[in-house]
């Protein structure tokens, strides 16, 4: 059912000769033993301010030990990450090179806070971290930037993935609460090396990783990934390809200069798989009547969507004094797509395409059927751009000890979509029947341009002070404060957003710690089926109090442990006979008016270790038990029930097994000490997938199984790995995520078997 061709098309012929001319022109480069990075002018040294950000040195060994040393958001002062007071998972180079990962899907699966949002097949993932959706507009970003998270971003030129959990106002003005999610690129070395992966449907997928270092000094550096994949899903009918560039170059201009850039792109051209919806709001769809490999209301003649999306950042770095430390930075963020769906939505039309054929309209029906519409809307076009400048130093008073930062940074969001899309209804499908093919509408039908659709400018100040007291402890108070101006809201908003927090060092390598934090977001916006339809609603607060604790006994191994409350407004669509703020009703039967009363609480614990447990064994794994109920909403059915989406219990876990030394098959040039076993396991919980908690999809258990080769050790320059997710082939729902009033289920991946090679020049 889910084999794929592998037959040899025009396109993969150019996707190889364009492999074979960037293999041909790397010889250019230098070759080199060792992987050196280029000086960092901002390495804290003792009675020094540690710097904000930490230049990663490249590694091209397989020896990393999945142990993070640093964070760069939610830290602006340049604190390790065991002694930021923050919870924050970081997701290293080669636990990404281990499991494969190609799209940000593939990297929040380590950790168990995390969870999809609405992430199909073909196009780009919304997420969510405690419970909470993350904002594409200003939840993501590059080196600390913010980047238009409605893209795939690529993975091939990033060192880590870091996740901050919680609030982080401080870090990204007004936004949602969830948290934020930081790719940090990776810095120019001396390195030359070249990927080659498959798995078993005949994805082809090939890369390119080469660095050089200028100068006497080798104060200038230059890095270049390269990357082609051609992309068989399995999903029928949702195979696609994609191509990346990317540079970044490192300038030490002086002992107390740096200069880094980076650029970015990615074209990528995949049908988008659309996923299921409740059958008459009441029933999940049995999983033994419906397959992953089914896409719903398939037409042979519609379009692929098309992105492209380009992210240029840099930042000057400057030691002022020996106390005292500034960086300027700047990004732009570029993401176009043309997004082109048959879209399976609602209940199905009679013959007049008007007429729902069953209630309520924005589900499927009971028995399976459901209307399909072509959906196009070309030239949607986001474009985030940032500039900050921040400075951070010190002010010694005795034995108290002030860490200084502050700073500002001017935001700009713009959104530009077609007024007119097309969204024509074509006929009647039905989830447990094959296929009907329909003639596309006549006379066909185009979008209108592109207007302006929604800006979001945004002014910040930012001022924290970390005082560093006797006897081991450490408190900070601060905040950003932040005017707003959105093309949705009347008027602007200047609000302060505090963050405080708390350390003690009881002993080395230990840290306790408790924050405290209020975030504002701007109001959804209500459903199209609403009675207030598409209106905005008024902007809210997040209050946050957490405390955790962090352990790294001997340098080997981060233990870190959380318990947090969030606690923010609920919107859901409520039934309504009378007129209210929200609604004005004319009609004498009652109506769904989108509102906010009551609140949602989360309550939640995270556990987590990432490093060597042992000689033999190094880890990723984490855990989290989250309890995230709506209450006093003005509907008692939604009282005290777990909110849409959220498991009460996840666990991920990730390992890397070195199999012990043996002589006799060290003498037929096989040693098992050179193969490596990578076990994994998750367990999601039961996610609910309505308000009252009565429908539900069920909890399950994945298993994932690989194994990595270096023949002659950690210093071979090939490195083989062969890793297959979800050994047992389940069957699964992954997420019931709710775009507010509509509610869509998406089905899990099937086993998947994936082999590369990594070869160093």
């Amino acid at each position: 059912m889910y084999a794929a061709s592998v037959a040899t098309s025009p396109r993969q012929t150019r996707f190889l000769l364009t492999i074979m001319l960037c293999i041909a022109t790397s010889g250019s480069f230098a070759f080199a033993q060792e992987q050196t990075s280029v000086p960092d002018t901002s390495q804290s040294q003792a009675g020094k301010v540690q710097p904000v950000t930490t230049t990663v040195v490249v590694q091209e060994k397989v020896s990393d030990d999945y142990l993070p040393k640093s964070l760069s958001v939610g830290n602006f002062d340049g604190l390790p990450l065991l002694n930021t007071p923050v919870s924050a998972t970081v997701v290293t180079r080669d636990l990404m090179t281990d499991q494969f990962s190609r799209l940000l899907s593939d990297v929040v699966k380590n950790d168990a806070s995390i969870g999809e949002d609405y992430a199909p097949v073909g196009y780009y993932g919304d997420f969510q971290i405690r419970g909470f959706a993350i904002d594409l507009a200003t939840g993501l970003q590059i080196n600390g930037l913010v980047i238009a998270g409605e893209q795939d971003v690529p993975l091939e030129n990033k060192e880590r993935v870091e996740f901050l959990k919680g609030i982080a106002g401080v870090e990204s003005g007004i936004t949602t609460a969830g948290g934020l999610i930081n790719y940090v690129t990776k810095r120019p070395a001396l390195v030359k090396a070249f990927d080659l992966a498959t798995d078993h449907r005949g994805t082809a997928y090939a890369a390119l990783d080469i660095g050089q270092l200028f100068g006497h000094r080798k104060q200038y550096g230059v890095r270049a990934n390269m990357a082609g994949e051609d992309i068989h899903t399995y999903v029928e009918s949702a195979n696609g390809w994609r191509g990346v560039g990317a540079l970044a170059s490192d300038w030490k201009i002086s002992d107390v200069a740096m200069l880094k850039t980076d650029f970015e792109y990615q074209h990528k051209r995949e049908r988008s798989v659309a996923g299921y919806q409740l059958l008459g709001g009441t029933i999940v769809p049995s999983l033994n009547q419906v397959f992953p490999s089914v896409m719903l209301g398939d037409q042979p003649w519609s379009k692929p969507n098309i992105f492209d999306a380009f992210n240029a950042n840099s930042r000057l770095d400057l030691n002022v004094t020996r106390n005292w430390h500034t960086y300027m930075a700047g990004s732009y963020s570029h993401s176009l797509i043309d997004d082109n769906v048959i879209y399976p939505y609602g209940a199905a039309l009679a013959s007049d395409l008007m007429t729902p054929l069953c209630a309520p309209i924005y589900f499927f029906c009971s028995d399976g059927s459901y209307e399909i519409y072509d959906y196009r809307s070309p030239g949607e076009l986001r474009i985030d751009a940032i500039g900050e400048i921040i400075s951070s130093g010190q002010i010694r008073n005795g034995s108290v000890t002030h860490n200084l930062t502050f700073g500002g940074s001017i935001f700009h969001r713009s959104v530009d979509l077609s007024p007119t899309v097309v969204y024509t209804p074509l006929g009647v499908e039905n989830i447990f029947q094959p296929n009907i093919l329909y003639p596309i509408e006549s006379p066909v039908q185009h979008a209108g341009p592109s207007t302006l659709s929604d800006f979001n400018h945004q002014s910040s100040g930012i001022l924290q002070d970390r005082v560093t007291l006797p006897g081991r402890v450490q408190v900070t108070a601060g905040g950003r404060y932040a005017s707003v101006n959105d093309f949705n809201y009347t008027g602007s908003r200047g609000t302060w957003l505090p963050q405080y927090s708390a350390t003690y060092t009881p002993v080395t390598n230990m840290t306790l710690y408790g924050n405290y934090s209020v975030m504002l977001s701007l109001g959804p916006q209500a459903p199209f089926w609403a009675l207030n339809g598409n209106a905005f609603l008024a902007p809210f607060f997040t209050r946050q109090a957490e405390v955790g604790a962090k352990y790294e006994p001997n340098d080997r191994i981060l233990l870190t442990t959380a318990f947090f409350r969030m606690r923010t407004p609920f919107f859901y669509p409520k039934v309504v006979d009378t007129s209210d703020a929200f609604c004005t009703v004319t009609t004498d039967e009652p109506g769904e008016c989108f509102e906010s009363q009551g609140r949602e609480t989360h309550d939640g614990i995270e556990l987590g270790a990432q490093g060597k447990a042992a000689s033999w064994l190094r880890l990723s794994a984490t855990a989290a038990g989250t309890l995230a109920t709506s209450d006093e909403t003005g509907t008692p059915t939604f009282d005290d029930k777990q909110v849409i989406n959220e498991p009460r219990i996840k666990t991920a876990f990730f390992a890397d097994v070195s199999l012990p030394h043996t002589r006799v098959l060290r003498r037929t040039g096989f040693d098992l000490a050179d193969l490596h076993l990578l076990p994994g396991w998750s367990y999601t919980g039961r996610k609910e997938a309505t308000r009252d908690d009565v429908v539900s999809v069920g909890g399950y258990n994945l298993f994932n199984l690989g194994a990595r080769y270096s023949p002659g050790g950690e210093q071979s320059h090939v490195t083989f790995r062969l890793y297959a997710d979800n050994i047992l082939n389940k069957r699964y729902w992954k997420d019931t995520g709710a775009s507010l009033g509509d509610t869509f289920i998406h089905l899990g991946a099937p086993a998947t078997v994936r082999l590369s090679a990594h070869y160093n020049f």
